[in-house]
């Protein structure tokens, strides 16, 4: 774990009437708290994480047992075989949407874990009661499929979320982050069920008709749950996801309380109708929900999920130029950070020079990624006063890592750049150039091709000591890092 460096001798200081004056009310970049000793914290973690563990294991082994006994061993086989196909193209496509920010692989190895073992096992146990209350028993019911099962497993499933969203309530970010999540919880509860499902049939129609009949039975099963719905339990708690990820980025109470319950609502509305064609409606019935019913809903929640992704890099731009404004960001590394394109045009061209050079240009992105979501929670001021401090952190990660970085040519991606008000951050006007004349610049809102950025560019006036320039003309104050809260 790093800490805030104490700044460069004769760092700027805050300037008089700023936000960050002294004895103001938020507290000063370069002055440093108490910290716990690392090694305490390390320790924490490893004892936590072997905890979970054997938490999981624990879950894991019971609820693998209840399943193989109801299923039988070849059925359990067969059905864990099955189980299996779907679950790696489903996981790389919600990675794939998680691209500007990735989570971290704990924590997606947490909700899949979480999904696979210990909301099927809350799941299976409280829908087998109610089941034999309404005796409802053997493969279960239509009422209980109905009106319990869908209210049951999306608490079960969306817990974890929550859960997630306010251990991490710094890092967790909006929307993007709990689909991610809700994709991995869904996929784990699918996966064990979907064992279930698939050694029942399997087991039974073999014991009835023979092995042959018991495959057949099984190939038509998969085909409807893990060819045609494989998206089915993560879709369902997509919506919690959103009702979650709208209440972290709003300062209402109001919206923060209402947001996911209404979210949760929408999850157990969407399950119950999917689960009330898959048990009333005949063969035909059911293709005919499924194309007006479920494809709708799955492409409408790809639609969205796209546009949110598309959102984030617009926002992570503008983010970004509000640190291009105050100086503390050349304007030409924006596009590389905030476009997928320009991402994948620094990452391939710092591949030739080697795995470090690589290994320099995400962690570049990663830092500035991780400065544009902080400067959005300062935005919306849905964070506290402590944000200064870990400003401060990534600012001084952010210029201490540029110069090991190989940028590529401009023109590889300059038509790749958001378009946003005055060519930099909504709202400003269009910010002076190298050549010292305002306005937009040829080549989409960005300066002339260079060979490259290093620091210090002509016609960039040197900063203050231990900071990087930033473009001439209308500057910030000379210390801090930008208005705070932000003035809108």
């Amino acid at each position: 774990m790093s800490y805030p460096s104490p700044g460069p001798a004769g760092a700027p200081q805050p300037a008089a009437g700023s936000a960050y004056s002294p004895g103001g009310p938020y507290p000063q970049p370069n002055l440093l708290g108490s910290h716990p000793v690392p090694g305490q914290r390390r320790n924490q973690g490893i004892l936590i994480g072997i905890v979970i563990a054997i938490v999981f294991a624990i879950a894991g082994l019971v609820i693998f047992g209840i399943v193989a006994k109801s299923t039988g061993a070849g059925g359990f086989t067969w059905g864990l075989i099955f189980a299996f196909v779907p679950i790696v193209p489903v996981i790389a496509l919600y990675l794939w949407l998680d691209r500007y920010e990735p989570e971290p692989t704990k924590y997606i190895l947490f909700a899949l874990c979480w999904g696979a073992f210990i909301a099927t096992l809350v799941a299976i146990f409280i829908n087998t009661e109610v089941s034999n209350l309404l005796e409802e028993t053997g493969s279960g019911g239509n009422r209980s499929a109905v009106f319990v099962a869908p209210p049951v497993e999306e608490f079960a499933k969306g817990s974890v979320i929550l859960l997630l969203a306010l251990i991490r309530r710094k890092e967790f970010d909006g929307i993007i982050d709990g689909l991610v999540y809700a994709g991995m919880v869904g996929v784990g509860f699918a996966f064990t069920e979907n064992i279930l499902y698939y050694g029942r049939i399997f087991s039974q129609l073999s014991e009835e008709a023979g092995s042959n009949a018991g495959f057949r039975g099984l190939l038509f099963l998969f085909v409807l749950r893990g060819v045609l719905s494989p998206f089915a339990h993560p879709l369902f708690t997509s919506f919690t996801a959103i009702g979650i990820g709208i209440a972290v980025r709003h300062r209402s109470t109001a919206v923060r309380f209402l947001a996911p319950i209404v979210g949760y609502l929408c999850a157990v509305l969407a399950h119950a109708l999917w689960n009330g064609v898959a048990s009333w409606a005949s063969g035909g019935g059911f293709f005919v929900a499924y194309l007006f019913l479920m494809v709708p809903i799955f492409t409408g929640l790809v639609v969205f999920a796209l546009i949110m992704r598309s959102r984030e890099g617009k926002m992570i731009a503008s983010r970004l130029y509000d640190y291009v404004r105050f100086g503390w960001l050349l304007a030409q590394d924006v596009p590389l950070i905030a476009t997928l394109r320009g991402r994948k045009a620094l990452r391939q061209n710092a591949r030739r020079y080697g795995a470090e050079a690589e290994a320099a240009a995400k962690a570049f992105q990663q830092n500035a990624t991780d400065l544009a979501y902080l400067r959005d929670k300062i935005v919306r001021q849905v964070i506290g006063p402590e944000a200064l401090e870990t400003e401060k952190r990534l600012l001084d990660e952010l210029r201490a890592r540029r110069p090991s970085v190989p940028f590529p040519p401009m023109p590889a991606f300059a038509q790749a750049a958001p378009q946003v008000a005055g060519g930099s951050y909504p709202g400003a006007p269009a910010p002076p150039y190298a050549n010292g004349s305002p306005g937009v610049p040829p080549q989409g809102g960005y300066p002339p091709a260079q060979p490259g950025y290093p620091p210090g560019q002509p016609g960039y006036p040197a900063g203050q000591a231990g900071y990087p320039p930033g473009p001439p003309g209308g500057q910030g104050p000379p210390g801090g890092y930008g208005p705070y809260p932000p003035s809108q």
